[in-house]
C-alpha cells in the first residue's frame, strides 16, 4: 500500500517488519540463540556504531565494504563513526577492550543485530539487514573450524532450509603461503588485464585475491582459468585444511570444494566457507564465514586467533518461505452485557498471569465482532460471559476450530484451557 501524499515511507533499502512475517522472524533468531548455545555461544552485544577506525582497520581499507558502502557521519564532538556493517570487528574490538582474550579460552560469543550498508537493494538485499552469527576466539585448532562449521551446518538442518557448503582455505598471507600465490595470480591478471572489468583491474595492484568475488561477468570469465590458491598453501595450511576436512567427514556433514571461493573483507586467512539455497537465484548465499587470525593484531590487540560466521536473515527467510507459527493466543474472551464486560478484562488478566495467551475485545463489539475477532487472533477457544454465565460462576467455552462448546467453571478455567 503506497503512503499518504503527504506522510512519510521507509528509507530506500528498508522496510517495514509486521505481523504475521515480525513473528516468524522472531521465531528464527529464538530457534539460533538456543541452537548456539547448545555449543556454548553466548550472546553478545555491541554498539550500532563504532568509530570507523574500526571498520575501515578491521574490515580493509581496500575493500568494497569500506570505500562505498559505509554509513559513516561526523558527530557534534568531530568524531568519525561508522554504523556496522559487519559485527566481527566490533566483537573483537570488544573482546580486547573488556580484556576477555586474557580469561578461559576460546572465547565462544553469538551476536543477533541489524548491521548497515549503503548498497544497490535487491532481492534478500537491503541496507539495513538483520545477521546471526558466532566468533570463536583465541583457539587455532583445525577442530574449532569445523565446530563453527557443524554449528551453521545444524542450524540449517534444524530449520529444514537445504543448502550447499561450500569449502576452500585461502593460506596465510606470508611469503611461504599466499604471498608467493599473489605472485602468480597478479602476473596472470596483469596478462589478462584488458578482459577485466574496469574497477577490478584497481585490485590488481591492492587485492587481488578479491578478483574472484567480483560480480562483473567479464571477470567471472576471466577468474575461471586463473590459478587457485589450494595449489600454492604452505604445509601448515594444507595439514590445517586436511585436518578440518577430516573432522566435517566424522561426523558426516557434506561439503563441496571451491577452490576459488574466497569471502568479501580482507580479515581472512585460512579457512573460507560459504552456504548457499539452491532456489533463490543468483543472491543464493544465506551465511558464510572464515578464519581471520590477523584481525585483533589489526585492531592494536595482541595475536588472537579467531573464526566465525555471519548467517544473513533476510536471505534465510526467502529460502524457507512460509513459517508454520503456534499461534501465541489460546482463549479469546467474549463479553456480554455490561457485567461481563467490565470483567472481561481481570478474567484475561488472570488467564495470562497463569501463562495462557488471551485477548478480549478492546473496541465495544457486539457478540459477531467478537466471535470474528477471536477467530482473528488465532486462538482455539472462545471464552463467553454473559449475565447467565456470570450467575452460575461459569464460562461457555467454544472450540473456535470444530464448533464444539461446553461450560466450564470460572475457577477451573486455568485448568481447563492448560490441559
Amino acid at each position: 500500500m503506497a503512503p499518504e501524499e503527504t506522510g512519510f515511507s521507509a528509507p530506500r533499502g528498508t522496510r517495514d517488519l509486521l505481523p504475521p512475517a515480525s513473528s516468524a522472524w522472531q521465531k528464527v533468531i529464538r530457534y539460533a540463540q538456543d541452537s548456539f548455545s547448545k555449543a556454548g555461544y553466548q550472546p553478545v552485544e555491541t554498539p550500532a556504531f563504532e568509530q570507523t577506525e574500526v571498520f575501515a582497520r578491521g574490515v580493509g581499507a581496500t575493500s568494497e565494504v569500506v570505500t562505498k558502502q559505509m554509513y559513516t557521519f561526523t558527530d557534534q564532538g568531530g568524531r568519525s563513526l561508522t554504523l556496522r556493517p559487519e559485527a566481527t570487528a566490533s566483537v573483537v574490538r570488544a573482546v580486547l577492550e573488556n580484556n576477555l582474550h586474557r580469561g578461559a579460552l576460546p572465547v565462544k560469543l553469538a551476536y543477533f543485530g541489524w548491521m548497515y550498508r549503503q548498497e544497490r537493494p535487491q532481492k534478500g538485499r537491503y541496507r539495513q539487514f538483520f545477521q546471526l552469527g558466532i566468533e570463536a576466539l583465541g583457539a587455532s585448532a583445525a577442530t574449532v573450524d569445523a565446530e563453527v562449521i557443524e554449528v551453521a551446518d545444524r542450524f540449517y538442518k534444524g530449520l529444514g532450509l537445504k543448502t550447499i557448503l561450500k569449502l576452500n582455505s585461502i593460506g596465510h598471507p606470508g611469503e611461504s603461503c599466499r604471498g608467493s600465490y599473489n605472485d602468480a595470480l597478479v602476473a596472470y591478471l596483469r596478462e589478462h588485464e584488458a578482459s577485466l572489468a574496469e574497477e577490478d583491474r584497481a585490485r590488481i595492484a591492492t587485492n587481488p585475491l578479491r578478483t574472484f568475488d567480483s560480480k562483473e561477468s567479464s571477470t567471472i570469465a576471466v577468474m575461471s582459468e586463473a590459478p587457485v590458491i589450494t595449489d600454492h598453501l604452505c604445509s601448515d595450511c594444507a595439514e590445517h585444511f586436511v585436518t578440518i576436512r577430516s573432522a566435517l567427514d566424522a561426523v558426516g556433514i557434506e561439503y563441496e570444494l571451491d577452490p576459488r571461493l574466497v569471502r568479501g573483507l580482507d580479515y581472512y586467512t585460512r579457512t573460507a566457507f560459504e552456504f548457499v539455497a539452491g532456489d533463490l537465484g543468483a543472491q543464493n548465499a544465506v551465511g558464510g564465514g572464515g578464519r581471520y587470525d590477523g584481525l585483533a593484531e589489526v585492531l592494536g590487540g595482541p595475536p588472537v586467533p579467531g573464526i566465525g560466521f555471519a548467517l544473513g536473515l533476510d536471505r534465510i527467510m526467502l529460502a524457507l518461505g512460509d513459517i508454520a507459527l503456534e499461534p501465541a493466543v489460546t482463549a479469546y474472551v467474549v463479553a456480554l452485557g455490561d457485567e461481563a464486560i467490565r470483567e472481561a478484562f481481570p478474567l484475561a488478566t488472570r488467564l495470562r498471569r497463569a501463562g495462557i495467551g488471551c485477548e478480549f475485545d478492546l473496541m465495544g463489539r457486539q457478540m459477531k465482532g467478537q466471535m470474528k475477532d477471536a477467530v482473528r487472533s488465532g486462538a482455539r477457544f472462545a471464552v463467553i460471559i454473559g449475565e447467565a454465565e456470570l450467575e452460575a460462576g461459569e464460562a461457555t467455552v467454544k472450540d473456535l476450530a470444530t464448533g464444539e462448546q461446553e461450560r466450564v467453571a470460572l475457577d477451573r478455567l486455568e485448568e481447563w484451557l492448560g490441559a
